[in-house]
């Protein structure tokens, strides 16, 4: 995919680690830290703009929801596959509303606070023009799924396919704050990679040794169900 030039008003910095991994047969080895590589253009373009738009939700910025609709235009990507699998034991309880981060919602949500700034308005043209070119036959990118997980609980992703020897990369956001974990096991069940750190967020990387499935485990430690956009290559 040729590489996209991302012009905007406001752009965070994101600082993230990968990992790569170790031996199948070999569960539970931790990364050394040499190892480490970074994160993909695409996948660090798509966590700021996820950041973006959390920040532009709580702070009522229209630049910064525009700023994510560009950046989100600007990644292709296509439907996962594979659907999660739920674990039923968890709470169901919830206390936000369903949301969804696209590049057409925030493109409208963005607009609607410019108001009648001239200059915002104008941004919100050239970003309209960019989500609509990006919507017609887009087809490559990263594969994204949008779902839940129940409260205290986890949701499975079986049988995800990844090539031999290729980067891989699976990400995982939370759209209300909830403290999520990720996990990758091969079809074995050994432990690949894992990212429990305290965070709405979690990424994980690996290389696999040979072209078969994975499995990608998310675990829900807060007490509320929690919806979640998961992008993987």
């Amino acid at each position: 995919m040729k590489k996209k030039r991302i012009v905007s008003f406001f752009l965070g910095t994101l600082l993230a680690t990968a990992v790569f991994a170790q031996d199948a047969k070999q569960p539970e080895i931790e990364a050394k830290e040499e190892l480490k590589a970074p994160v993909s253009e695409e996948m660090a373009s798509i966590q700021t703009a996820l950041q973006l738009a959390e920040y532009g939700y709580k702070n009522g910025s229209a630049s910064s929801l525009l700023c994510a609709a560009e950046i989100l235009a600007q990644v292709p990507k296509q439907e996962m596959e594979t659907k999660a699998t739920q674990d039923e034991s968890g709470t169901k309880e919830t206390q936000s509303e369903k949301k969804q981060y696209t590049a057409e919602q925030l493109l409208a949500d963005g607009k609607k606070l410019a108001g009648k700034d001239k200059t915002l308005l104008a941004y919100a043209k050239n970003v309209e023009k960019l989500v609509k070119a990006g919507t017609r036959g887009a087809f490559g990118g990263p594969k994204y799924d949008f779902s839940y997980v129940y409260g205290n609980s986890k949701t499975s992703y079986y049988n995800v396919g990844f090539v031999a020897d290729r980067y891989a990369e699976v990400d995982i956001y939370s759209m209300d704050g909830a403290d999520l974990d990720l996990y990758i096991y091969d079809s074995n069940w050994n432990l690949i990679d894992q990212d429990t750190s305290y965070s709405p967020n979690a990424w994980c990387s690996f290389v696999p040794r040979w072209d078969g499935n994975f499995h990608i485990v998310v675990k829900n430690n807060s007490r509320y169900m929690s919806w979640f956009e998961l992008y993987t290559n």
